[in-house]
């Protein structure tokens, strides 16, 4: 990286005049882009409690208006913070399975229903200098 860019950037960190961030972070298999306050439905059951926080720490990506970090792959733990609350655990809509053979007296019916997991993104912090 060029030493006048970091500079520029460390510059605007440490002021905190950066804007709004964002994150793109990889949970479930997925990749989320995501700001704070931003909620997350994620499709399968987390062995977490309601209410608790978590950290989400594969952060591929972290920006505002005027600079964006990328991670080869991932950006470093003590580069980037970005935590989330469980806010909900619940159930998707039942999905109905039905088989059918006409003139054979066979029905089969089988509802679906998975279990649903909603976070919260709290804050996205970047660390005061790149170095």
């Amino acid at each position: 990286m060029e030493p006048e860019v970091v500079g520029k950037v460390n510059e605007l960190i440490a002021t905190g005049q950066y804007g709004r961030l964002f994150a793109v972070v990889h949970f479930a298999s997925h990749q989320w882009k995501v700001t704070s306050e931003d909620l997350i439905l994620i499709n399968n059951e987390l062995d977490i409690a309601c209410g608790e926080r978590i950290r989400l720490e594969k952060v591929l990506l972290v920006g505002a208006d005027n600079f964006t970090l990328l991670g080869k792959p991932l950006l470093g733990k003590d580069l980037v913070r970005v935590e989330a609350t469980v806010i909900e655990k619940t159930e998707s809509w039942p999905k109905i399975n039905m088989k059918f053979k006409k003139r054979k007296n066979y029905r089969k019916k089988k509802v679906i229903v998975n279990p649903q997991t909603v976070l919260r993104v709290n804050t996205i912090e970047i660390a005061p200098c790149l170095c």
